[in-house]
């Protein structure tokens, strides 16, 4: 009798961890955040501050250029969206080196681009992050935009 409680034991042990495991598992998984419509009708982008999100490692973020609506006729808005440092952000100033995040240049569709907040990529051309640092994007194309 005692061996066979000791198997129940065991397994009852197992099953556990490997709930435990579950629960971590889900606890912990990457979060998909609202998608960020970019134009400029989109309210949650603040006058003089822009928009600040908090994103963690693993979570995913949607930027959308939305196509124009039918009841617009000449009024695109065509932007490209470039990662770039704090300096960057304050002057308003992207440098050449800088590539191109999105090109939102095609009104008659949605574009997307999905941003994986990562530490990490195994693409050569992927995005990566760190924990507790500031990342800024912004916009060219307009006219009197600073090019260095």
């Amino acid at each position: 009798m005692a061996m066979a409680w000791s198997r129940r034991d065991s397994v009852w042990k197992n099953c556990c961890g490997l709930l435990m495991v579950f629960c971590r598992t889900v606890i912990s998984s990457p979060t998909v955040l609202e998608p960020i419509y970019w134009n400029s009708s989109n309210s949650r982008f603040l006058p003089g501050q822009g928009l600040v999100l908090y994103p963690q490692i693993g979570d995913k973020l949607d930027i959308i250029c939305p196509k124009v609506d039918s009841k617009t006729v000449g009024r695109y808005e065509y932007y490209k969206l470039y990662m770039v440092d704090k300096d960057q952000a304050d002057r308003c100033i992207i440098k050449k080196k800088n590539t191109p995040l999105l090109n939102c240049s095609r009104p008659h569709q949605d574009v997307k681009f999905t941003i994986k907040f990562q530490d990490f990529s195994p693409n050569i051309w992927g995005l990566e992050f760190k924990k507790n640092k500031d990342y800024y994007i912004i916009w060219a194309n307009l006219p009197g935009f600073l090019w260095y």
